[in-house]
């Protein structure tokens, strides 16, 4: 390929990183030390929403269209799909929603290690990373999608400029100038899943994180003029 620009938007096991030459590249990582089984379910939400703290773990589902939803159950990084049948999905998000909830048909399930991951430079010669490719965020932000888009802005202003001006400034700040966000929002997904999983299951990481976490989940819930 030659390209003036090229934009590595191809995913977590896209090709766009993998011709970077490995000294090159630096990879920090973070393991939260637990997975979700994450399912795709044909039932509504309702509300469109539910986040659940349970002693058993986390739990979740999310509408994802009409008539279907998204679940997640914080599971051990041993647990293998197997180990999950649509029967015990649906009497473990009962217990830890603490109500009946409808079952329904399953479409996919799988488990989903949590973690954090960001590779840099995001830039090598004429080839950027953008989103997947060049980190992954804990699911509990919900901020992938937003990540890949500020890299997918951040590159579009750098290339309009560099055409319209000759100047290649915000080009070469690409790299520094998305990861300065990224980690920014790594610290606040860090703070947001351990709080949503430590406070109710202490099995992973001991009572005294738990504790903490619960603090954290507490003040997080408080109304805004009584925060202080």
């Amino acid at each position: 390929m030659s390209c003036e620009f090229v934009a590595g938007a191809d995913g977590f096991h896209g090709v766009s990183r993998k011709s970077i030459p490995a000294d090159v590249l630096t990879c920090d990582t973070h393991e939260f030390g637990y997975a979700w089984v994450s399912i795709l379910a044909e039932v509504h939400a309702d509300p469109m929403a539910v986040l659940a703290v349970h002693s058993r773990g986390f739990s979740a589902q999310i509408t994802r269209g009409p008539g279907k939803s998204r679940i997640y159950l914080q599971c051990p990084l041993t647990d293998a799909v197997e180990q999950w049948p649509d029967e015990r999905i649906w009497s473990e998000l009962s217990e830890r929603f603490g109500h009946p909830v409808q079952p329904g048909p399953i479409n996919t399930k799988q488990i989903v290690p949590l973690r954090g991951v960001v590779f840099s430079p995001m830039r090598h010669e004429n080839l950027y990373l953008l989103g997947d490719a060049a980190h992954i965020i804990s699911p509990m932000s919900a901020e992938g999608m937003s990540l890949a888009l500020h890299d997918a802005e951040t590159f579009a202003r750098a290339v309009i400029h560099r055409i319209g001006t000759g100047d290649s400034r915000l080009l070469d700040e690409y790299s520094d100038t998305c990861l300065r966000h990224i980690w920014n929002r790594q610290q606040a997904a860090i703070w947001m899943t351990d709080t949503m999983h430590d406070s109710g299951d202490s099995s992973y990481h001991g009572e005294f994180r738990k504790q903490i976490a619960r603090v954290n989940l507490e003040t997080l819930l408080q109304p805004a003029d009584t925060a202080n």
